[in-house]
């Protein structure tokens, strides 16, 4: 993939660009940021453009020999890891690199969620094993065969385990001439310290709202809907395909909300268990999707009860049914809301029955929401 291609992170492609003609290239880079962020995709032009021979100063050619093996992630040195489903015959990554190079292939923005379930749609536990130390060594020890850097990229690296990580410290602090570790992870908090402690940490911030608007606009979505995904995504490329491509306009979350917050306050059972069974018939990470955004609902609001305007991020829709709801988020429940809401999305995200999750959630939101209330919202 070449920089070209990567939509925004202009700062961080310039901040790698002068690390490679300053000489100055770690041994070890992890690019950490949000899902969505392109921190994957920046992590492999990378490697591109270090091993691209017709290179210009801001880019990799995209034609030679050498960029086509990168774009069809068939360059000899490039090595991958990345979590997996250990099972007695399938017990590392390149057990599963047929999967890995299909997920690939459509995008390089993909989600966690988006590679379990390219694996299985049961709920299991990405690890990466032991045995994936002791392949990462011996991929490492090997001549390059292409006669320049050897790559490797560690994909979710904050998965890694203790046992596995301690057994590729010395490799990662003393890796062999022309070898780069590539690490790319989404939450600082999870990586142990061991590993944190050797990487040059890149942070990738999440895309800006003009950014996506603007490549969703290259891909024929029209201004209107694309700022209506911008806004919906937060940032997260990945997030933003998903939602050009639906074909349910409820997707976009905003009239769910509404309604939902609407049937809580009045607790009307019956409204409750349909919409909750709406609710049932969208795929996991739609029910989780739509839980983030309400949970991000909840705040705004907040902010719009306490600080005004100023501070909200609220398309117009939301903002007009937002000047009434806000006065229903206060300092007496807001906090309980954001607990349910988080509790609720790590019961769907370990596959609880969302018949229950939501009805259960639609209760207790109807005995939060009629603290202090003043007009019905």
């Amino acid at each position: 993939m070449r920089f070209s291609e990567i939509i925004g992170q202009e700062e961080i492609k310039e901040r790698l660009l002068k690390s490679f003609y300053d000489q100055r290239i770690a041994h070890a880079l992890m690019f950490l940021g949000p899902e969505g962020s392109g921190n994957l995709a920046l992590a492999l032009s990378f490697a591109q453009y270090i091993s691209c021979p017709q290179k210009t100063e801001s880019d990799s050619c995209g034609t030679c020999p050498t960029c086509r093996k990168f774009q069809s992630n068939q360059f000899a040195d490039l090595y991958f890891s990345f979590p997996y489903f250990n099972t007695d015959d399938r017990d590392m990554s390149d057990h599963f690199s047929k999967e890995w190079r299909e997920v690939l292939a459509e995008s390089y923005n993909f989600d966690t969620d988006h590679w379990r379930n390219a694996l299985t749609r049961d709920n299991k536990q990405l690890i990466f094993g032991v045995k994936e130390a002791a392949s990462i060594i011996r991929k490492l020890s090997l001549t390059s065969y292409e006669g320049g850097y050897k790559f490797m990229v560690v994909w979710m690296a904050e998965l890694m385990k203790t046992e596995t990580a301690n057994k590729l410290l010395k490799i990662v602090e003393e890796p062999p001439e022309k070898t780069i570790f590539l690490f790319v992870a989404c939450s600082i908090d999870s990586i142990l310290p061991t590993i944190l402690s050797r990487v040059q940490v890149i942070p990738v911030p999440k895309l800006s709202d003009a950014d996506i608007e603007q490549a969703l606009e290259k891909e024929g979505v029209s201004a209107d809907q694309a700022s209506a995904i911008a806004h919906y995504a937060d940032g997260n490329w990945w997030k933003a395909r998903q939602l050009s491509k639906a074909n349910d306009p409820n997707i976009l979350y905003s009239t769910q909300f509404i309604e939902w917050m609407r049937i809580c306050y009045s607790r009307d059972v019956g409204k409750i268990a349909r919409w909750v069974e709406s609710m049932n018939e969208k795929t996991r990470e739609e029910k989780k999707d739509f839980i983030v955004y309400a949970l991000d609902q909840v705040r705004q609001n907040l902010m719009l009860n306490y600080a005004g305007e100023g501070l909200v991020r609220m398309n117009t829709g939301e903002r007009d049914f937002s000047v009434k709801f806000s006065r229903f988020i206060n300092e007496l429940n807001a906090i309980e809301l954001m607990n349910e809401l988080n509790d609720a999305h790590r019961d769907i995200s370990r596959n609880a029955l969302s018949t229950i999750v939501f009805t259960d959630l639609s209760l207790k939101f109807h005995r939060l929401l009629i603290r202090q209330p003043e007009t019905t919202p």
